[in-house]
């Protein structure tokens, strides 16, 4: 027996789409969605003073929340975390933005290999740049 289904989407689906956007409209107009402004940093600085290497991507997700900048790599991730008061707009590209941000990287398994500017650098030079 043969089942035909329609594959217009619903009154229902069309419904949540369009409160879902709605609400996203209304905050924070031309900022980033996740960075939740000033008062995260000093939150966001001591959940990050427990990062360990050898963490899993769920372990860093319970401890620090969702990361403000995510950026893949083929040998694996970085999150991008605001620790320093500062503004959110622009590019990781420019220098003022990039210091208010502290990476947190990731291997190909998932497991954290390492934090900080000094660290990402050393692992982009070595390991080089490219998205998946």
């Amino acid at each position: 027996m043969k089942v035909n289904r329609s594959t217009r989407p619903s009154f229902l689906t069309w419904a949540i789409v369009v409160v879902a956007l709605s609400m996203t409209a209304c905050s924070n107009t031309g900022m980033n969605p996740f960075a939740s402004g000033e008062g995260k940093v000093s939150e966001n600085i001591k959940n990050l003073m427990g990062l360990q290497p050898g963490m899993t991507k769920g372990q860093v997700f319970h401890l620090a929340g969702v990361a403000n900048y995510i950026e893949g790599e083929t040998w694996g991730s970085v999150w991008f975390y605001k620790y320093r008061p500062g503004s959110d707009e622009g590019t990781l590209a420019d220098r003022n933005v990039e210091k208010n941000y502290m990476p947190v990287v990731f291997d190909s398994s998932d497991r954290l290999i390492g934090y900080g500017y000094e660290f990402y650098k050393n692992t982009m030079e070595q390991l080089g740049s490219g998205p998946y």
